[in-house]
């Protein structure tokens, strides 16, 4: 681990962030296609209760697209900030951090998604699909950790 600044660890981590959140989708579009599902629009969702809340907009339906990629890619390298200053000044392993900063990630969307009535509570997913979704969330971590790990040489 070389010496960085927080500033330069978050940096890192924005970098890190974006890289796990490419590897999460990639994932995630495998998996959608491999059971001929439609992707999640539950970040356009997201995104539209803020653009309602905050501006006092509607938002039309042909920009859920563009939404839901905007609101995914920019809360994935978001959380890798986070990531960053949590790596940058914790001393271990790289991939233990990764693997339960996905696993965090997770954790925090069963409690906003549910809050926002967006999703059901955790009790409600069966097994299966729940552990798909912490299977998502590790490999983002992960893809994190594996990038953060590399700029930080």
């Amino acid at each position: 681990m070389s010496a960085t600044t927080p500033l330069g660890a978050v940096g890192k981590g924005l970098v890190a962030g974006a890289v796990g959140t490419a590897a999460m989708t990639a994932v995630q579009t495998a998996v959608a296609k491999a059971r001929d599902q439609e992707d999640s629009t539950t970040p356009a969702e997201v995104a539209k209760r803020i653009i309602r809340g905050v501006l006092q907009r509607d938002v039309p339906e042909e920009k859920t697209e563009l939404l839901n990629n905007v609101m995914h890619w920019g809360y994935g390298t978001s959380w890798g900030a986070v990531y960053g200053l949590v790596q940058g000044t914790v001393a271990g392993s790289a991939f233990k951090h990764g693997a339960l900063f996905g696993a965090g990630v997770w954790s925090a969307s069963l409690v906003q998604l549910p809050a926002m009535k967006l999703a059901p509570p955790v009790w409600e997913y069966p097994p299966a699909e729940l552990a798909l979704e912490v299977g998502y969330h590790v490999v983002y971590g992960l893809g994190a950790a594996a990038a953060y790990a590399a700029l930080d040489r």
